[in-house]
């Protein structure tokens, strides 16, 4: 596959249809179209990552695809959450969202200037024809009544054309709003993700742990906090790289979402952290859940992929609370980032609950 063209034409010599319009429309072709080319998977990440490739927006995005495409290098979904990290800002998904709004706003004023004019000419039509009636009882002959017939039925044919522009330009309208409101969602939901994990990003968390909080303090039940950071990431990152920094984020997400269970609710609020929602848990539960995460990441040696040289192991550190009676989302963050920072200042690479005055022995385990 060789470099692709982001002007004005399709993607890959696709045709665009000739009913669209508009830009938004335009776009959101050439995206699908590229996304069949790569032989992708339709999901949102993909899609607005796709979109924004579409636009020319991204200069840099756009230079890093084309090297890949032009090398006839696989791009596939890790690919594509690296480059887009990198080269597409936070306030596209912002600028999206009010493109699409600024675009529903222009179909409904389509559609209501398309039903001015259809009452505009009901109101004629009424007009014409009663006043084809006082011209019909004042015929004084044969042809008189003729002509007034023939401007009736113009009047009638006149009226019945614009019926029928109004309910094609209605159905055109309806399928508009149907595009415009699956792109929504996608924008939406691509805002909420990660783009590097695939994890929920901070925006989503706050609103997860708000809602898990709230029933938990309505209906009495426990749960805990997790939050772990990846000891020395910038190091290792200054060391060796954001492209193979950004594989070990993906390593450790893929860890902690298949220790975490199908209960656990896993994000990554930013940089180096990933937080861990536990339903029903314990504190001892959340602790051994914890520890068993720590464990399974030290135990690998991680390797560069591109070169398979080894780069040493990933430790790291976590902080556990249980959830208090009238907690907040803003007060249980503040705790568990206190144990956090006090397994961090003991050492690193250990677990320390609330509560724990000093690590328990059994939690120290020795580098390497």
């Amino acid at each position: 596959m060789g470099r692709r063209d982001t002007g004005t034409g399709g993607p890959s010599g696709t045709a665009v249809p000739s009913g669209e319009r508009d830009r938004s429309a335009l776009l959101a072709h050439r995206a699908m179209a590229l996304i069949k080319d790569l032989k992708l998977p339709a999901t949102p990440r993909i899609y607005e990552f796709c979109y924004a490739y579409a636009t020319g927006d991204y200069p840099s995005l756009n230079m890093a695809i084309n090297d890949l495409l032009n090398r006839r290098i696989a791009i596939g979904d890790a690919t594509i959450r690296q480059i887009g990290a990198k080269y597409i800002p936070q306030s596209h998904h912002g600028e999206r969202i009010d493109h699409v709004g600024l675009r529903v706003k222009q179909v409904i004023g389509e559609v209501l200037g398309a039903l001015g004019t259809i009452i505009n000419a009901e109101g004629a039509f009424s007009s014409d024809i009663e006043e084809t009636g006082e011209k019909l009882s004042a015929a004084k002959s044969g042809q008189a009544l003729i002509d007034e017939i023939k401007a009736m039925m113009q009047s009638a044919q006149r009226l019945g054309d614009e019926q029928r522009r109004l309910e094609e330009r209605m159905n055109t309208s309806i399928d508009d709003i149907g595009d415009l409101r699956d792109q929504l969602h996608k924008i939406r939901t691509a805002s909420m993700i990660d783009p590097i994990t695939g994890l929920p990003n901070r925006q989503s968390f706050d609103r997860l742990l708000e809602r898990a909080l709230a029933e938990w303090n309505d209906h009495g039940y426990a749960g805990c906090l997790v939050l772990c950071d990846i000891d020395d990431f910038k190091t290792f990152n200054d060391t060796w790289g954001h492209s193979t920094g950004d594989q070990v984020l993906c390593l450790v997400a893929m860890e902690v979402k298949q220790k975490s269970g199908k209960v656990g609710i896993v994000a990554r609020p930013g940089g180096a952290q990933f937080a861990i929602i536990l339903p029903g848990a314990s504190i001892e539960r959340a602790r051994a859940m914890a520890e068993q995460i720590r464990c399974s990441v030290m135990s690998r040696d991680i390797t560069m992929r591109s070169t398979t040289q080894r780069l040493g192991r990933i430790n790291l550190s976590f902080g556990v609370v249980a959830a208090h009676a009238n907690d907040t989302p803003d007060t249980m963050v503040v705790r568990v980032q206190t144990c956090l920072r006090a397994a961090k200042d003991r050492g690193r690479n250990r677990v320390v609950c609330e509560g724990d005055p000093e690590p328990s022995r059994e939690l120290r385990v020795a580098f390497g």
